[in-house]
């Protein structure tokens, strides 16, 4: 399958990494990590500053939004 590069705005709704709530460049990196390590995923990364994600992939745009959903992050 293709793999194709998208870039989505997100709004993080859920913060497993900072019990402030603080959406910075640290949790950006955290989930960053988890991203690449999904299968299917080429190459991410996590803005939580501009509120975006880029992901390269062969998934479907719906699986991209399942796939962030699960990691607390919702495609707006």
């Amino acid at each position: 399958m293709e793999k194709q590069e998208y870039i989505l705005p997100v709004t993080y709704v859920k913060c497993a990494f900072c019990t402030a709530k603080n959406h910075c460049a640290a949790c950006g990196g955290e989930l960053t990590g988890d991203l690449r390590a999904k299968t299917g995923v080429e190459d991410a990364a996590v803005d939580l500053l501009a509120h975006t994600v880029r992901i390269k992939t062969g998934l479907t745009q719906t699986d991209i939004e399942d796939l962030l959903e699960g990691m607390g992050l919702m495609a707006d």
